[in-house]
């Protein structure tokens, strides 16, 4: 090889080893976007980003439709508890916060896990609001067991005993965390409860018609997904829909412009 021959592989090989590169960079974006590996769209599908919070959207409904106000401002304190939903605080609270949730629902364990404790010391435990809790039953069989149990559970005045223990050892989804067995034990920790009666409940899904009822509801007022708040006035006037897992500073200033009558 002459020099002439040296002195022109050494200016292409730059723009050579540029191409290798380059052409290698594009075949390791495309393969991991074809594979669900790309580092952004894993993270969109685990927090799903259009709500911040965390939201976990419910399968399409024939009849679903965007929510008005015109839709969810029924929803008093008193039809509330007469329909059998659980609720938490004193009647006579100001304010209401109803939450539509599922049992499997990861986002309302981590509502109920982080946010749920301290607006209940805060709030609930002053007499400034008080909760309701609606099933919203969009995550598998297991969800519905879930659900009912809770009624049962509601039945002897320990729902939100149950509430915390379900959603403080949430499994992966219909994997049999919730199962009926599993339920029943979950139900056996709670102090007080009778089992005999929890038991008889639960096998015979005393609750289902609740369970379908706020199901239906909750569509039919074109709710997306879980968890969905209402922040409202005791009457039902004035009411307010929030979505996702939100974080308790944000909860506690909504709920301060509330009650000072915003």
């Amino acid at each position: 090889m002459n020099h002439k021959s040296i002195i022109i592989g050494l200016i292409f090989l730059p723009m050579i080893l540029s191409l290798i590169i380059h052409i290698d960079a594009v075949t390791v974006l495309k393969v991991a976007k074809e594979t669900g590996q790309d580092e952004m769209a894993g993270m969109e599908h685990e927090e799903n980003t259009n709500v911040p919070n965390g939201f976990s959207p419910a399968n399409p409904h024939p009849n679903a439709s965007q929510p008005t106000n015109a839709t969810i401002q029924n929803f008093t304190y008193a039809r509330l508890k007469q329909e059998g939903s659980p609720v938490l605080g004193n009647p006579s609270s100001p304010i209401t916060i109803i939450q539509f949730g599922d049992f499997q629902c990861r986002f309302c364990g981590r509502f109920a896990r982080d946010s749920e404790p301290q607006i209940n010391q805060t709030y609930i435990q002053t007499g400034k609001i008080n909760l309701v809790f609606k099933h919203f039953v969009t995550h598998g069989p297991d969800s519905m067991s879930a659900a009912m149990a809770s009624q049962c559970a509601n039945e002897q005045g320990r729902f939100w005993k149950f509430y915390e223990l379900l959603y403080g050892n949430q499994g992966e989804e219909n994997s049999g965390w919730a199962s009926v067995v599993n339920l029943k034990k979950f139900a056996s920790r709670i102090q007080g409860m009778d089992m005999t009666k929890f038991n008889s409940c639960v096998d015979n899904q005393k609750y289902k018609s609740i369970i379908d009822n706020d199901t239906a509801f909750a569509y039919k007022s074109g709710f997306q997904g879980t968890p969905t708040f209402i922040v409202e006035k005791g009457d039902g006037s004035n009411p307010q829909v929030l979505l996702g897992a939100i974080p308790f500073p944000v909860f506690q200033a909504i709920l301060d412009k509330k009650i000072s009558g915003g």
